[in-house]
């Protein structure tokens, strides 16, 4: 009983150009759920806001923006099937002040064609993201002294000041490694949640 109204509606998209062109396009489509043109855009716009640079909408860009919304998406899938608690929309204003504070802000987001809401949808999804890494990956990363005096045995000397003592290293370079290691986990995991659902992105989208 439906083929009647959706033949009706394609032949009324393909008599009205215009029409057509204000449904939003498909980018990617990572199993049941869509990643859509605009989302892909209002992410470069935002953090081009946030860089203080031209907006980059070139192919490439694109391209990159999107595999980081499809990382997004993939993380707050585990952080609900796994009860990770994420950052609420509470958090958002917290995270949009610093930026209102600043001289010209509303007129610096009309510049880049971005409102304060989809800031702080931006700024809130970064904190997700670092909260997710946080508390699911920080637990189980471990240094041992072998590590930290290795790398602290690597490090170059300086011509203009003596390398400091591994004593005097060795927070420091502890914090580094286990950033490291922690990032490296994360990128473990995304790689295969990447693997165990179907993405698909659409080549259109990215001319």
């Amino acid at each position: 009983m439906l083929a009647g109204p959706i033949v009706m509606i394609g032949l009324a998209l393909a008599a009205s150009p215009g029409l057509a062109e204000t449904l939003d396009r498909i980018a990617v489509s990572v199993g049941q759920d869509v990643i859509t043109e605009s989302q892909v855009i209002l992410d470069l716009r935002v953090a081009a806001f946030l860089d203080q640079k031209p907006v980059d909408l070139s192919g490439a860009a694109k391209r990159k923006s999107a595999e980081r919304l499809v990382d997004q998406l993939l993380i707050l899938r585990e952080a609900v099937d796994s009860h990770v608690t994420l950052p609420s929309v509470e958090a958002t204003a917290g995270l949009v002040a610093p930026y209102a504070a600043e001289s010209g802000y509303q007129a610096n987001l009309q510049r880049y064609g971005i409102t304060e809401r989809d800031l702080g949808a931006h700024l809130l999804a970064g904190l997700r993201t670092l909260t997710f890494t946080d508390l699911r990956f920080r637990p189980d990363v471990q240094v041992s002294d072998e590590d930290l005096r290795s790398y602290y045995d690597k490090l170059p000397d300086s011509a203009a000041a003596p390398k400091p003592s591994f004593e005097d290293s060795r927070d420091q370079i502890e914090k580094l490694l286990v950033e490291q290691r922690v990032i490296d986990a994360l990128d473990q995991w995304l790689d295969m949640a990447r693997s165990a659902v179907n993405i698909r992105y659409r080549d259109k989208a990215f001319e």
